[in-house]
């Protein structure tokens, strides 16, 4: 598991800057970024130490949401494009067949619970909120009417952060979860979350989450 170090300071300049916000359960989603094995399992591409450490609070968050009356999305990076053919790939191939649909390295980990009343998005760029994703995932958390979102997933300072930049300029109040994200090295995930506090997101661990969700609308977090 990451060593979580942010400064009192910057979580002091965020407030400043408005970040800490209510929240409303029932108008929250969770963001769930690319639990796929390309990133996770041993000897992928882009295999992550810290990776497998965060399923299990992902799982959690993810419940919390949905036990609060809130809506887990799932995304899927595919850099073979949305409507790409599924192809059958072995490990070794390149990164755009590992992460294209039909390759065992593109599936969602089998260790993060998924569920039928769960969204799932397929992006072609980093956030899935950007209007070039393919998404169309802002029309879907307007449609819910969605306020809050939290975002975990893989990895920190990459497709994360990204979302996380994106979520704050759609007007959204951003929650990033320190111990159900991770990046190649702490420094990475750590130098992510600072920039995130001071200007974009509130951090805040699965545990702190799921206070917040059980707690009254009106709580601050």
């Amino acid at each position: 598991m990451h060593k979580v170090s942010i400064p009192s300071s910057a979580v002091e300049r965020g407030n400043l800057m408005g970040l800490e916000k209510s929240i409303d359960p029932a108008k929250t989603a969770v963001i769930a970024i690319d639990f796929q094995r390309f990133f996770i399992d041993e000897g992928q591409p882009m295999a992550n130490e810290h990776a497998l450490d965060i399923l299990e609070n992902a799982n959690r968050v993810n419940a919390a949401v949905r036990r609060t009356g809130g809506l887990v999305v799932f995304t899927q990076h595919s850099i073979a494009g949305i409507d790409a053919e599924p192809v059958p790939t072995e490990p070794g191939d390149d990164v755009e067949a590992a992460l294209r649909p039909g390759s065992p390295s593109y599936e969602i980990h089998p260790a993060i619970e998924q569920l039928p009343g769960d969204v799932n998005v397929v992006k072609v760029q980093s956030s899935p909120l950007h209007p070039m994703a393919g998404t169309k995932l802002n029309e879907i958390l307007s449609e819910h009417d969605i306020e809050t979102v939290i975002i975990t997933g893989l990895v920190t300072n990459g497709c994360c952060e990204c979302t996380a930049r994106d979520a704050f300029q759609y007007g959204f109040n951003v929650v990033m979860a320190t111990d159900a994200t991770a990046a190649m090295t702490d420094e990475e995930h750590n130098a992510a979350l600072l920039n995130l506090a001071i200007y974009y997101s509130q951090v805040l661990s699965t545990e702190e989450i799921e206070h917040a969700l059980a707690s009254s609308p009106a709580e601050v977090l």
